[in-house]
């Protein structure tokens, strides 16, 4: 039962970590690329071009990190090699 439960938890953080980092990669280069004529405008311009990008990232490529996160998980607490769910020994 506890391999389960920290199967889950790994899957969650696979996922949930793999959608921020992706969208703050996105975000960021979309930020970047932002030309303001002064520095508030830039900050204005490139914090909604960076949230634009990062919600286009994540509803475009949450379907496929989410069963990306859900092979990890899956593999990692059969075979054990994820903290928390390596096998009991017998005897």
């Amino acid at each position: 039962m506890k391999r389960t439960i920290f199967g889950i938890v790994w899957f969650v953080v696979f996922w949930f970590g793999s959608v921020i980092i992706g969208g703050a990669i996105a975000g960021g280069i979309a930020g970047a690329q932002v030309k303001p004529s002064s520095l508030s405008e830039g900050f204005d311009l490139g914090k909604e071009a960076g949230h634009t990008a990062g919600a286009e990232f994540a509803q475009k490529y949450s379907s496929h990190l989410l069963i990306g996160a859900l092979i990890l998980a899956i593999g990692g607490t059969a075979l054990g090699v994820l903290p928390g769910t390596k096998k009991k020994p017998k005897g």
